[in-house]
């Protein structure tokens, strides 16, 4: 699927595949009391090398799940995973949370998982791409054992997760679980999602909105049983007002228009044009996320939006997971680029940016990032953003 919107490094596939195989073939991790090697177990990626499309992804999940079968700690061959994906990049990284829900949600049920253990076997990382799709496939792979009648038991399990991130992607991961709970029907997924209460029902939303083009696409073995509605207009126009962000967010994440480069406040114009109101609001959101990778230069790109509303709606769609392992300062600077937004977005500019980061760094940021802001209004925009981020995050991933 097209997580390169949200990951999206320049490194020719082949090349990519090539060094990750390599780089798995001598990977360990570091055990309480020995190295455990992960690589070459059972699984051997470097077979993927030149495949391309769906038989690269086939590969890719094959050797990928057999190296987490072959580790009595999954987490740590997902570990190992993510961070070569991350090192190198191309078409791999931008498709391996995709890859990783299906390795998740096969691992998941072999093992036989229930609400009750998964807990135990959630990743510990913030990763978005490669963990974050392991997690969610585990989570849809127990929607047999959700009782519809008590969805927020489901919620009950996430808040166990161990940092802010994970909860959230545990939640996104529900959203999945209830949408296969119902062959991939909308209404009713919906309906479950919002039974969580305001601060994980548009996360659950969202991950509902991820199965519903998961099934459009016929991945991870998804499906639908009716003609599904692909135009984003149509669609989201539809929703309840609680899930139009997310429906827009994810709908541009998942259907991004062929051969579009998103450069200019004009390119969101043009891609939102016509719409008013919450609906203008989220397809900005949605648009800003297949703009540049580097939130940096995303940031910039939104504070040269004409009117304040547009520019802090854009500002929801900054990829600042991809900053997950970047310095306190590197932080702090990204939110230093709200100044150049025009003043009435400029304090929505530094509460969102704020939040998101908190939720990366587990609340860390509010004291080690915002006091190094230089104004005091800055200092407290900072601080209430960060203080939010236990609430219902909407448009993230």
């Amino acid at each position: 699927m097209s997580r390169r919107v949200l990951l999206g490094l320049a490194v020719a596939a082949a090349g990519a595949i090539a060094v990750l195989a390599l780089a798995l073939v001598v990977a360990t991790r570091e055990g309480e009391d020995e190295r455990v090697p992960v690589a070459l177990r059972a699984g051997d990626p470097g077979k993927c090398r030149g495949l391309g499309g769906a038989a690269a992804r086939a590969c890719f999940e094959r050797e990928f799940l057999a190296m987490v079968r072959g580790d009595r700690d999954p987490r740590r061959a997902v570990d190992v995973i993510a961070e070569e994906a991350w090192k190198t990049g191309g078409s791999l990284l931008s498709d391996c949370h995709g890859i990783m829900h299906t390795v998740g949600r096969t691992y998941a049920g072999e093992r036989k998982l229930t609400l009750a253990s998964l807990v135990d076997f959630l990743p510990r990382s913030n990763d978005p791409g490669c963990t974050a799709g392991f997690a969610h496939g585990m989570v849809t792979a127990i929607a047999p054992g959700i009782d519809p009648e008590r969805p927020g038991e489901a919620e009950r399990v996430c808040g166990e997760a161990g940092t802010r991130y994970q909860r959230y992607s545990c939640i996104h991961g529900v959203g999945h679980a209830f949408m296969r709970m119902y062959t991939d029907q909308l209404e009713p997924s919906l309906h479950l999602c919002r039974a969580l209460g305001d601060d994980s029902a548009p996360d659950c939303a969202q991950g509902a909105y991820h199965d519903y083009w998961f099934a459009i696409a016929g991945v991870d073995g998804a499906s639908l049983d009716s003609e599904p509605v692909t135009n984003p207009r149509e669609l989201c126009g539809a929703q309840p007002a609680a899930f139009v962000r997310p429906c827009w967010y994810r709908a541009f994440i998942e259907s991004r228009p062929e051969n579009f480069a998103l450069a200019t406040p004009e390119d969101l114009d043009g891609l939102c044009g016509g719409l008013t109101g919450l609906q203008r609001s989220a397809c900005i959101t949605g648009a800003s996320v297949i703009g540049p990778p580097d939130p940096a230069e995303q940031v910039e790109l939104c504070a040269r939006m004409g009117a304040p509303s547009d520019a802090a709606s854009c500002v929801r769609g900054v990829k600042v997971q991809n900053l997950r392992d970047a310095r306190v300062e590197d932080h702090v600077a990204l939110l230093r680029g709200c100044e150049r937004f025009a003043e009435r977005a400029r304090a929505a500019c530094r509460r969102w940016l704020a939040k998101t980061i908190a939720v990366l760094t587990d609340g860390t940021f509010a004291q080690e990032g915002c006091p190094r802001l230089d104004a005091a209004r800055a200092r407290r925009d900072c601080r209430e953003g960060a203080a939010s981020m236990e609430d219902a995050l909407v448009t993230f991933s």
